[in-house]
């Protein structure tokens, strides 16, 4: 796969489809840029040019030594985006891809039609910080093959244990077959610890899709809330599912995705603010998060509209062969 050289990295990237729009992925912690094998083709149908990497620390780009920090990856995703000459551009994130985009929304604006933030928050609370940093222990006291059979829990739902075993099976197997080192995925683990973009946050005026899944038990729907509630110009969805729901029902999660997206393509206009009654029913919905999993996964939410016209992007595109 093709190369490009920033921020004193190798960054390995492929692009697939070559709509006049782009969307740029970043990957969560320890996934590689094959994590979204279930999104490329259907983005790429619908008319976008979609952009995946590899992080720093992932797959076949660079491994420097870590910790790693949001900002410090924030800017390799610039260099990226600078060295393709894609943007403006939509930016979506997931788990530590989230906190990545936080950081870039703020610092770069001007590259930005819209931003989606699946499954992340603005800073760890304490259940959450004390999860992920026993995710890196476990690596680098027992290895990745049993870090990964660990997390498996963690980032899938009970219901996709029951309903999916064979895909479950199919997951486990390429988890098992991690070829990223331990000490990679703790300098990632990292950043998911340090991380904390509250102050940030009202400076993001870029039209925000905040996602977050009702049965994720590692960052849950509460601590997604609060990073929605901070954002000036969000709307909030809360889908089924655990913290790997764009694998567990891709289905679900790249319909929002792009209906999200593409109300802020150059010429759509559409109102954007959330009604009194409709922030509230939002706010129910993350509380409601605390209660019984079986109430919690019976919430529906309201999806607001928002406008960000600009003018199309440049050109860019580029075949590239897969492994999956």
């Amino acid at each position: 796969m093709p190369v490009v050289q920033a921020n004193g990295l190798d960054i390995n990237y492929r692009i697939d489809g070559s709509g006049p729009e782009t969307m740029l992925l970043i990957n969560g912690v320890g996934d590689d840029l094959e994590g979204w094998a279930f999104q490329r083709e259907e983005f790429a149908a619908a008319g976008f040019r979609v952009v995946t990497f590899d992080n720093r620390g992932s797959g076949s780009s660079s491994h420097p030594p870590g910790p790693y920090r949001s900002q410090q990856m924030a800017v390799d995703t610039k260099g990226l985006v600078d060295a393709l000459q894609i943007a403006p551009l939509h930016l979506v994130g997931v788990s530590m891809g989230g906190v990545i985009a936080q950081e870039y929304a703020a610092a770069y604006p001007d590259d930005l039609r819209s931003v989606v933030l699946a499954n992340t928050y603005a800073a760890p609370d304490p259940f959450t910080y004390a999860a992920f940093e026993s995710w890196a222990l476990i690596a680098q006291m027992a290895g990745m093959p049993v870090m990964m059979r660990q997390q498996a829990p963690w980032v899938f739902s009970s219901y996709f244990y029951e309903s999916q075993p064979e895909k479950l099976v199919e997951f486990l197997t390429k988890m098992d077959q991690t070829t990223q080192p331990a000490s990679s995925f703790a300098a990632q683990i990292a950043v998911l610890l340090t991380h904390d973009a509250t102050d940030l946050l009202d400076s993001i005026d870029t039209p925000a899709l905040v996602i977050a899944s009702a049965d994720d038990i590692i960052i849950k729907p509460a601590l997604s809330h609060i990073l929605y509630e901070a954002l000036p110009n969000a709307t909030w969805e809360l889908i089924p599912g655990g913290h790997a729901t764009f694998v567990e029902d891709p289905a679900i999660w790249n319909q929002i995705v792009l209906e999200f997206i593409s109300r802020h393509r150059p010429g759509e206009h559409r109102s954007s603010a959330e009604t009194p009654a409709e922030n509230e029913a939002s706010a129910e919905a993350a509380r409601a998060e605390e209660a019984p999993a079986e109430e919690t996964t019976a919430e529906t939410e309201t999806q607001a509209e928002q406008t960000q016209p600009e003018e199309g992007p440049i050109e860019q595109s580029a075949d590239v062969p897969t492994e999956q």
